[in-house]
Parts: C-alpha cells; structure tokens; sequence
C-alpha cells in the first residue's frame, strides 16, 4: 500500500501538520540551525532528517497524557494506521519526530513542553531502534550515555556507570532489569519480520 491508502483518521489529524506537494507529504522539521524537511512519496520516504523535531498537537500542552516519539514522521503515520484510536480527537494526546540522530536537547523540549504525558517510543525493530529507545529514556532522566559494540556484547555507558549485555537479549526493558532503573516508558514495535510500522504498511 502507499500513502493513499492510509486510515482518513490519520489523514484528518496529521493534515495540519504537514504539507502536500506533488511529491507527496512533506514534514518540517527545526533543528539546532534551521530547517530541514522529511518527504514522503507514495511508494517510500526519499529525504529523511538526521536531527530535527517535529511536532503535532491538537491540544493544550500541559493536558496531553500520552506523548509518541519516533524518528520518522513516516513510522508515525503508519503506526497510528493500525492504532487509530490514538487520533481521536477526544483523547489529549502528541506525536513527535526528532530524527534518526536525535539529541537530548529534543527530548528536554518535549518532556517540558508536555510535562504530564507517559512517553511511548516507535521505534526500528533493530539493534539502532533499540538503542534509541534507551538513549531517549535515559535523556528523560537527563543521563547521557555511549553505546559500543564488540562483536555479540554491546557496552552501555550511563552517567558514572557502565554494563555489558549481550545483544541478543539488548531491550530497553531487559536494560530495566539489569540497571534496576524503571523509566515508565512504553515501546511500541511492528510485529516480528517487519522493520518498522512503515515497512508492514507497504507491505499490505
């Protein structure tokens, strides 16, 4: 399917959000020294961003409950196609994009800007998409961190502390379980096989 196809819920909440062009959906994004835009066409996105935040909101900040963080507006869009309940108008909720090389000055922004939302993370099906949603939850609790991979072992560096998993069994949750810190955020992840919610979407 492309992006014709998409739910017209979606559609409706997200058309203020972005612009049509005649290549397709075009999202832009702020970042650090201008702007930047991720352009999605109806069979692919073709321009990606790097590091830059986009943000769609249809209510009052401070009374948004339920914050969703990606990297690509496009996984949003897809996501919320299979969710749709999430875009109903009735529920207080945000959708943000902050790029595949996002920074902690991004997520600083969101969780002031909405500082009562859980956070939900869509994020790759992947060992990248994994990453994200740990550096985004320790970015919440304003902890940087280095990730560093050695063949199966991916080491974790986080404020004055560091740890060794293997990367079969690297989750945002199993990095829970052996730090003993709890982040009360949820990820959402398309199921097994696929990448992202973008790629299951075209592949219907």
């Amino acid at each position: 399917m492309n992006m014709d196809n998409l739910d017209q819920d979606v559609i409706r909440f997200f058309e203020p959000f972005f612009e049509k062009s005649p290549t397709g959906f075009e999202f832009s994004h702020r970042y650090l020294s201008g702007k930047e835009k991720e352009v999605w066409t109806n069979n692919v996105c073709v321009k990606e961003v790097a590091s830059g935040i986009w943000k769609a909101c249809n209510h009052f900040a401070p009374s948004v409950t339920d914050l969703f963080i990606a990297s690509a507006c496009l996984d949003i869009l897809c996501f919320t196609h299979f969710f749709p309940h999430y875009v109903d108008n009735l529920l207080s909720v945000a959708f943000a994009s902050i790029g595949y090389l996002p920074c902690k000055e991004y997520i600083r922004e969101l969780i002031y800007e909405f500082p009562n939302a859980k956070i939900h993370l869509i994020a790759e099906n992947s060992l990248i998409g994994k990453i994200f949603d740990c550096k985004v939850a320790l970015w919440s609790r304003s902890i940087d961190s280095k990730f560093r991979m050695s063949k199966e072992l991916i080491e974790i560096e986080f404020g004055s502390q560091s740890l060794v998993l293997p990367i079969e069994k690297f989750s945002l949750n199993y990095f829970e379980v052996i730090s003993g810190k709890r982040f009360a955020i949820r990820t959402h992840k398309p199921v097994k096989g696929f990448l992202n919610f973008s790629h299951l979407f075209t592949a219907l």
